[in-house]
């Protein structure tokens, strides 16, 4: 689709003052605001006429283009002028989109809350009110963060694709897959109401799991390689991944029942499960996943392929602005 017209607001005055922008309100370099139509039941959509009136009241006006698809996000971030920020209103999936195109381009990331799970905002203490964190703008910092990159072998993902929270498979892959599914507007609890229909669906898998070049085989219920560490509008799968660290955290649930598996997927809500026998953490740059089956691979909440699958860090390439209590950078 076609950037959207937008009528030219008022000079203003405000200074923004986010440090090390790379635009002020007075540069002919305006923001890219790119607005998923359908993330959230239409949640950014509803909110992109306030979020451009926030940027306008901040002496600002944004370019506003509705994106037709994640590539179509990507390649709209690709033809954007470098200095440009780029602001992504939508759900995980267009900002884990729009993040690998802006990596490439070296243009400064702002993520807004558009989508049901919202969980990169909330790791990077954004606030899940997006005309708030635009009228607020002055209390965010730029940072350079990790960046997560998934291939498979399918042919839309041979190149890879950027994700910012986690890479799944397995249970929690089923589980999002069947949520994606639901039309019913549950927001938060659509993930919670898969994993629910997951469990009869999902028997477990023998996976072979190699973490920079240390191999293991086990069956178990799902892998999960964490970035910022949440999805699934609150799952806290590895709650203490940082996004600076240079590293990915592969969180498995080896052996064990179907009962244990939904029983540790309620207690990463609350970051509890990483003590629960069968969890394990080991953290890497490298993670290669294959398993005795076709499960689907998920980055950000989006199916990119099936397994084999290569995940690997890109460290420091994403300039992203940040709250002042972003647990993602380890700010409380």
């Amino acid at each position: 689709m076609t950037d959207t017209p937008q009528p030219h607001g008022p000079a203003h005055d405000t200074q923004i003052s986010a440090p090390q922008l790379p635009w002020s309100p007075s540069s002919t370099i305006r923001p890219l605001l790119i607005v998923s139509p359908v993330s959230g039941g239409g949640r950014g959509q509803r909110a992109l006429a306030g979020v451009r009136a926030a940027f306008i009241r901040n002496g600002v006006e944004p370019i506003v283009h509705h994106s037709a698809s994640l590539a179509d996000a990507a390649d709209r971030v690709h033809r954007a002028d470098r200095r440009a920020l780029i602001v992504a209103l939508g759900g995980d999936g267009l900002l884990g989109a729009v993040a690998g195109a802006a990596s490439e381009t070296g243009a400064v990331l702002l993520p807004l809350a558009g989508g049901r799970g919202n969980d990169t905002v909330r790791r990077l203490g954004l606030g899940l009110d997006p005309v708030a964190t635009v009228q607020h703008l002055h209390d965010l910092t730029e940072h350079r963060i990790d960046l997560g990159w998934v291939r498979t072998q399918d042919d839309s993902a041979a190149l890879g694709r950027a994700f910012l929270g986690v890479s799944a498979t397995g249970f929690d892959g089923v589980a999002n897959e069947l949520g994606n599914g639901i039309r019913l507007r549950l927001g938060p609890l659509t993930y919670l109401a898969g994993g629910a229909l997951a469990l009869f669906r999902f028997h477990g898998a023998q996976y072979t799991i190699t973490v920079d070049g240390r191999v293991t085989r086990t069956r178990g219920w799902f892998v999960t390689v964490a970035n910022h560490g949440q999805y699934g509008g609150g799952v806290q799968i590895s709650p203490d991944s940082r996004v600076t660290d240079g590293t990915l955290e592969a969180v498995q649930l080896r052996g064990g029942s179907v009962v244990r598996a939904a029983l540790v997927l309620l207690a990463a809500y609350r970051g509890a499960h990483l003590g629960m026998r069968g969890v394990t953490v080991e953290a890497g740059r490298e993670v290669r996943i294959d398993a005795d089956q076709p499960l689907g691979v998920f980055a950000d909440g989006e199916r990119v392929g099936s397994v084999p699958a290569t995940v690997t860090v890109r460290r420091g390439a994403l300039r992203v602005l940040a709250g002042p209590r972003a647990a993602a950078l380890g700010l409380r």
